[in-house]
């Protein structure tokens, strides 16, 4: 199983309940543990959560975070805590922080779990849903003092949203196909932030009502939902062009299907579409770049 279907299966396994903060607010507090008054030594366990630090002016404030956070590039330089799906605690309390920012899936609510018992300061969030980020975006800036930062942050990207919503219009939805694997074929279903994201671009996802997130296909409801456009994210950006050559001739025998008679097969750069974080409308651009890219020719 390839690292994007473990990313996206670890994201839709995020709960929908909204966000649950350790000492933060009373009525979600669980752990009744206050946050620091001046969150200095900042530990972040999750790629989005990483950039959403750096995004809001806070690198410097930033102790350690996990190896699959590797954006911005400054990040390279930072300690490590082991993986977001797999955390290191003991890393994390080597690095003395007053604050550890995790997600809400089992492991992190673990990790948060522990390190409260033992006397540090947590902040756990789900962001499963564009409001989710922004509302999260919104937390962050009010735990450690940047809240005009977090609200201009917001502001931008819902205003550039708002742009290209009125750029794609609301009519003639492209069909899209969202894969994530193609051996065995597995793709994104409508229970999904990445449905929420490709209706963002301008188009629809063209699998239906499926029993799972990311439900397994087979060549039959590939030519029943005839996608007009299939975008697949990139497992590793330095492969772009031999991971498209290998699309096009793994998706040649769909030759009937719109997207292969039009060569619509995109490659696109999977870290910015598979975290929901600042670079959300990068992304989200991009995406609608595939879907309408006659609106983009500059």
């Amino acid at each position: 199983m390839n690292k994007w279907l473990w990313l996206f299966l670890f994201i839709s396994c995020w709960t929908a309940a909204g966000l649950t903060i350790f000492g933060f607010q009373q009525e979600q507090n669980h752990n009744n543990t206050p946050l620091p008054a001046q969150a200095d030594r900042i530990v972040s366990m999750a790629p989005n959560l990483t950039e959403i630090l750096f995004a809001l002016g806070l690198s410097d404030k930033i102790v350690a975070v996990t190896l699959d956070s590797d954006y911005p590039p400054a990040t390279i330089k930072i300690p490590k805590t082991g993986t977001f799906w797999q955390p290191n605690i003991e890393a994390v309390i080597a690095a003395k922080p007053n604050l550890v920012i995790t997600l809400g899936f089992t492991q992190q609510k673990n990790l948060a779990q522990r390190l409260k018992r033992i006397g540090y300061n947590s902040l756990t969030l789900n962001i499963d849903k564009v409001s989710e980020l922004f509302e999260a975006i919104r937390i962050i800036g009010t735990a450690t003092n940047k809240q005009s930062e977090a609200n201009e942050l917001v502001g931008d990207i819902t205003d550039k949203l708002d742009k290209l919503s009125k750029l794609v219009g609301t009519n003639d939805k492209v069909r899209v196909l969202w894969v994530v694997q193609r051996e065995p074929l597995r793709v994104a279903g409508r229970d999904t932030f990445i449905n929420e994201i490709i209706e963002l671009a301008g188009g629809e996802n063209a699998i239906g009502p499926t029993l799972h997130k990311y439900p397994p296909i087979g060549a039959e409801q590939v030519i029943a939902c005839n996608p007009e456009v299939i975008i697949e994210p990139a497992m590793n950006t330095k492969y772009l062009v031999k991971q498209q050559s290998d699309a096009l001739e793994y998706w040649r025998r769909f030759k009937n299907i719109s997207a292969v008679t039009n060569k619509r097969i995109y490659i696109i750069d999977g870290n910015t579409i598979s975290r929901l974080g600042p670079r959300l409308y990068q992304g989200i651009e991009t995406i609608a770049e595939c879907l309408r890219p006659e609106l983009f020719a500059y």
